[in-house]
């Protein structure tokens, strides 16, 4: 399982990074992940992102939605999380998949707030096969 090694990498990376601020890492994601297809990955984080951002009324994700874009002919697999209501507005992240192994990278607006260390460890949790919240 050489994709599930590299994304503990990139998760032990950004957890000395975080070490060393004393903050846990945010910005932009990009890890590689054990997963068999890119929509199967994306179908996971979008099951527990309904559950533990939106269904369960976090204040942190209160007045967004996700809309996910799973079955693409053309182009990548993504989730776009977006201000409720405004679904045809410009996304406020982008978490998308691609390649074999299975690449997830996170980009947009929120990926430059202080949620993005949340969103990040929950995405990494997620891909790595937690459901909790």
């Amino acid at each position: 399982m050489p994709g599930r090694g590299r994304a503990h990498v990139a998760l032990a990376a950004s957890l000395v990074l975080a070490g060393c601020t004393g903050e846990r890492a945010g910005g932009v994601l990009n890890i590689e992940i054990t997963a068999d297809k890119s929509v199967e990955a994306l179908s996971v984080i979008n099951e527990n992102a309904q559950k533990c951002w939106f269904r369960s009324g976090d204040r942190a994700f209160r007045g967004l939605a996700v809309i996910p874009e799973l079955d693409t002919r053309i182009g990548n697999p993504r989730l776009l999380v977006v201000e409720r209501g405004k679904s045809t507005g410009l996304p406020k992240l982008v978490i998308e998949a691609s390649g074999d192994p299975v690449k997830i990278t996170t980009f947009g607006p929120l990926a430059s707030q202080p949620i993005s260390a949340r969103i990040n460890d929950d995405v990494i949790a997620w891909s790595g096969g937690r459901s909790a919240c």
